[in-house]
Protein backbone atom coordinates (compact mmCIF):
# COMPACT_ATOMS: atom_id res chain seq x y z
CA UNK A 1 0.00 0.00 0.00
CA UNK A 2 1.28 3.46 -0.86
CA UNK A 3 1.98 5.87 1.96
CA UNK A 4 -0.90 8.28 2.45
CA UNK A 5 -0.20 11.25 4.71
CA UNK A 6 -2.56 13.22 6.94
CA UNK A 7 -1.47 16.55 8.39
CA UNK A 8 -3.87 17.29 11.26
CA UNK A 9 -3.48 20.50 13.19
CA UNK A 10 -5.05 22.73 15.81
CA UNK A 11 -4.09 26.38 15.43
CA UNK A 12 -5.38 29.24 17.54
CA UNK A 13 -3.33 32.16 16.22
CA UNK A 14 -2.42 30.71 12.81
CA UNK A 15 1.19 29.70 13.50
CA UNK A 16 0.55 25.95 13.66
CA UNK A 17 -1.64 26.23 10.56
CA UNK A 18 1.26 27.88 8.75
CA UNK A 19 3.54 25.01 9.87
CA UNK A 20 0.96 22.45 8.66
CA UNK A 21 0.69 24.19 5.29
CA UNK A 22 4.48 24.12 4.87
CA UNK A 23 4.44 20.36 5.60
CA UNK A 24 1.61 19.92 3.10
CA UNK A 25 3.63 21.69 0.39
CA UNK A 26 6.57 19.34 1.02
CA UNK A 27 4.60 16.09 1.35
CA UNK A 28 1.47 16.50 -0.74
CA UNK A 29 -0.47 15.11 2.24
CA UNK A 30 -4.06 15.91 3.14
CA UNK A 31 -4.64 18.85 5.50
CA UNK A 32 -7.17 18.51 8.31
CA UNK A 33 -7.91 21.31 10.77
CA UNK A 34 -8.85 20.01 14.21
CA UNK A 35 -11.79 22.15 15.32
CA UNK A 36 -13.52 22.42 18.67
CA UNK A 37 -16.68 24.02 19.97
CA UNK A 38 -14.59 25.52 22.80
CA UNK A 39 -13.83 29.21 22.33
CA UNK A 40 -10.42 30.54 23.33
CA UNK A 41 -9.70 34.22 24.00
CA UNK A 42 -7.57 35.99 21.39
CA UNK A 43 -5.40 37.67 24.02
CA UNK A 44 -2.47 35.51 25.14
CA UNK A 45 -2.85 35.69 28.93
CA UNK A 46 -6.58 34.87 29.15
CA UNK A 47 -6.07 32.05 26.62
CA UNK A 48 -3.16 30.73 28.66
CA UNK A 49 -5.24 30.78 31.86
CA UNK A 50 -8.06 28.86 30.14
CA UNK A 51 -5.60 26.32 28.69
CA UNK A 52 -4.10 25.76 32.14
CA UNK A 53 -7.53 25.28 33.71
CA UNK A 54 -8.34 22.69 31.01
CA UNK A 55 -5.14 20.79 31.79
CA UNK A 56 -5.76 20.82 35.53
CA UNK A 57 -9.32 19.52 34.99
CA UNK A 58 -8.19 16.93 32.37
CA UNK A 59 -10.89 18.48 30.18
CA UNK A 60 -11.58 17.20 26.65
CA UNK A 61 -12.89 19.92 24.34
CA UNK A 62 -15.59 18.63 22.00
CA UNK A 63 -14.48 18.15 18.41
CA UNK A 64 -16.75 19.67 15.76
CA UNK A 65 -15.25 17.75 12.86
CA UNK A 66 -13.74 14.31 12.31
CA UNK A 67 -11.34 12.70 9.85
CA UNK A 68 -13.21 10.77 7.20
CA UNK A 69 -11.72 7.33 6.46
CA UNK A 70 -8.79 7.47 8.90
CA UNK A 71 -7.90 3.92 7.81
CA UNK A 72 -6.52 5.22 4.51
CA UNK A 73 -3.61 7.04 6.22
CA UNK A 74 -0.31 5.37 7.10
CA UNK A 75 1.41 8.50 8.42
CA UNK A 76 -0.25 11.16 10.58
CA UNK A 77 1.48 14.39 11.51
CA UNK A 78 -0.28 16.20 14.36
CA UNK A 79 0.45 19.87 14.98
CA UNK A 80 -0.46 22.44 17.59
CA UNK A 81 0.84 25.28 19.72
CA UNK A 82 2.52 24.39 23.00
CA UNK A 83 0.24 25.46 25.85
CA UNK A 84 1.48 24.99 29.38
CA UNK A 85 4.48 22.89 28.31
CA UNK A 86 2.50 20.40 26.18
CA UNK A 87 -0.23 19.89 23.62
CA UNK A 88 -3.58 21.63 24.12
CA UNK A 89 -6.28 19.34 25.50
CA UNK A 90 -8.11 19.36 22.15
CA UNK A 91 -5.23 17.21 20.84
CA UNK A 92 -6.13 14.58 23.42
CA UNK A 93 -9.73 14.78 22.20
CA UNK A 94 -8.39 14.10 18.69
CA UNK A 95 -6.20 11.20 19.91
CA UNK A 96 -9.23 9.63 21.59
CA UNK A 97 -11.46 10.12 18.53
CA UNK A 98 -9.19 8.31 16.04
CA UNK A 99 -7.60 4.90 15.68
CA UNK A 100 -3.83 5.29 15.37
CA UNK A 101 -2.97 1.58 15.56
CA UNK A 102 0.00 0.76 13.32
CA UNK A 103 0.25 4.33 12.01
CA UNK A 104 3.40 6.42 12.02
CA UNK A 105 2.50 9.43 14.20
CA UNK A 106 4.72 12.50 14.22
CA UNK A 107 4.02 15.60 16.33
CA UNK A 108 4.93 19.15 15.35
CA UNK A 109 4.45 22.33 17.34
CA UNK A 110 4.99 26.05 17.56
CA UNK A 111 6.07 27.78 20.74
CA UNK A 112 7.74 30.93 21.93
CA UNK A 113 10.27 29.12 24.07
CA UNK A 114 9.09 25.66 25.21
CA UNK A 115 10.30 22.47 23.54
CA UNK A 116 8.29 19.51 22.27
CA UNK A 117 9.61 16.82 24.66
CA UNK A 118 6.39 16.59 26.72
CA UNK A 119 4.27 16.24 23.59
CA UNK A 120 6.59 13.51 22.27
CA UNK A 121 6.24 11.62 25.56
CA UNK A 122 2.48 12.16 25.69
CA UNK A 123 2.10 10.94 22.10
CA UNK A 124 3.90 7.69 22.96
CA UNK A 125 1.91 7.26 26.19
CA UNK A 126 -1.51 8.04 24.70
CA UNK A 127 -0.99 6.17 21.44
CA UNK A 128 0.84 2.99 22.49
CA UNK A 129 -0.21 1.10 19.34
CA UNK A 130 1.21 3.77 17.03
CA UNK A 131 4.78 4.17 15.82
CA UNK A 132 5.43 7.54 17.49
CA UNK A 133 8.37 9.42 16.00
CA UNK A 134 10.33 12.46 17.23
CA UNK A 135 8.64 15.77 16.60
CA UNK A 136 9.75 19.20 15.55
CA UNK A 137 9.08 22.43 17.40
CA UNK A 138 9.62 25.76 15.70
CA UNK A 139 9.65 29.27 17.06
CA UNK A 140 6.14 30.71 16.79
CA UNK A 141 6.95 33.39 14.22
CA UNK A 142 9.75 31.58 12.37
CA UNK A 143 8.03 28.87 10.31
CA UNK A 144 8.80 30.40 6.90
CA UNK A 145 12.44 30.86 7.89
CA UNK A 146 12.77 27.17 8.75
CA UNK A 147 11.49 25.37 5.64
CA UNK A 148 14.91 23.67 5.12
CA UNK A 149 14.76 22.39 8.73
CA UNK A 150 11.21 21.09 8.15
CA UNK A 151 12.36 19.30 5.00
CA UNK A 152 15.36 17.73 6.80
CA UNK A 153 13.10 16.56 9.64
CA UNK A 154 10.59 15.00 7.24
CA UNK A 155 13.39 13.17 5.42
CA UNK A 156 14.74 11.80 8.70
CA UNK A 157 11.57 9.79 9.30
CA UNK A 158 11.16 8.93 5.61
CA UNK A 159 8.02 11.03 5.23
CA UNK A 160 9.62 12.49 2.08
CA UNK A 161 12.67 11.47 0.05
Amino acid sequence: MATKILIAYFSHWGHSQNFAEQIQKLTGGDLFEIKTSTDYPEAHDPCSIQAHQEQLADFRPELTNHVQNMAQYTTVLIGHPIWWYREPMVIRSFWEACNFTDKKVIPFATSGDVGIANTEKDTKDWLPNADAKPGLRLETHAVEDNVPEIEKWLKKDAVIK
